[in-house]
């Protein structure tokens, strides 16, 4: 039987505190593909330890919108989607590659495992958090949108790994509140743009049931209350998170016709006028 080629897909930027980790659990794919959006650190110094098929994109606010161009590099069969901050434990490299081996399935979903602020998140919408990220060369498409960036092919057999930590990716998330603020702030402006170019104008009231539910989501419904503190953290952060979605919007649409940086300008032109 001819042999399953696997590749492994990576994007990265600034990521030289991660990549070793995330590249030593690699090696059992037949090949490493790195796309790089400029890092300022020794990301690329690192990556070319373990693989010579590095590529540059432009820096974006979200990698999700460069996936399809990763992976367009990839040669494999079979292609792994992994990021920097996110490990494959031994036993679900040996699962997957029996999956490909024996064509069990076109794609696989698997749970992560999500570490935040320190500690395993096993609630709060974290555990077990199932995404598609093994699958045959062709089973899924990637559409520039953050967090919902990929199309699966209609006729695709799936299978789901089921819900064990030994099946699961490992990944390293967001160490503390200043980190998780920072993405948080990056993603809020790309959905909030989407909904803009998408003609969704701002409400008040689906702002506040917006933010009122994604708190109660992930505390109550996803019993966010069992993960203690960081529970209630994570829980009102995410809140947050929907919330600034129609802020942004708001500021959209009411900077539509003229930016805030050209009424500021104007506003200050009047003031140096009053000297002549």
């Amino acid at each position: 039987m001819a042999h399953i080629k696997i590749s492994a897909v990576i994007n990265t930027r600034n990521e030289e505190h991660n990549i070793r980790y995330c590249l030593e659990t690699l090696k059992w794919c037949d090949e490493i593909i790195v796309v790089d959006m400029e890092s300022e650190d020794k990301t690329i110094e690192i990556v070319r330890r373990y693989t010579d098929k590095i590529y540059n994109h432009e820096k974006i606010l979200a990698f999700d919108i460069a996936r399809q161009f990763a992976v367009e590099k990839a040669s494999g069969d079979w292609i792994l989607l992994i990021d920097a901050d996110e490990m494959v434990p031994k036993s679900l490299s040996k699962r997957l590659m029996s999956i490909a081996a024996n064509d069990e399935a076109d794609i696989v979903y698997m749970p992560f495992k999500t570490y935040i602020m320190g500690a395993w998140i096993k609630h709060t919408g974290w555990w077990p958090e199932y995404h598609p990220r093994f699958f045959k060369c062709g089973a899924i498409t990637f559409v520039e949108t953050v967090h919902a960036y990929m199309n699966e092919s209609p006729t695709a057999k799936k299978i789901y790994l089921p819900p064990e930590e030994t099946c699961s990716i490992q990944h390293f998330n967001y160490p503390d509140c200043e980190h998780f603020i920072t993405k948080l702030n990056r993603y809020t402006t790309i959905e909030a743009m989407h909904m803009y170019e998408q003609g969704k104008h701002f409400s008040l009231f689906r702002m506040l049931v917006a933010g009122f539910r994604g708190f109660q989501v992930r505390y109550i419904s996803q019993k966010g209350f069992k993960d203690g503190y960081r529970g209630f953290f994570l829980s009102l952060m995410m809140g947050f998170y929907r919330t600034l979605n129609y802020i942004k919007l708001w500021e959209y649409w009411q900077n539509r016709e003229l930016p805030v940086e050209v009424k500021y300008r104007n506003l200050k032109e009047e003031i140096i006028r009053e000297y002549t």
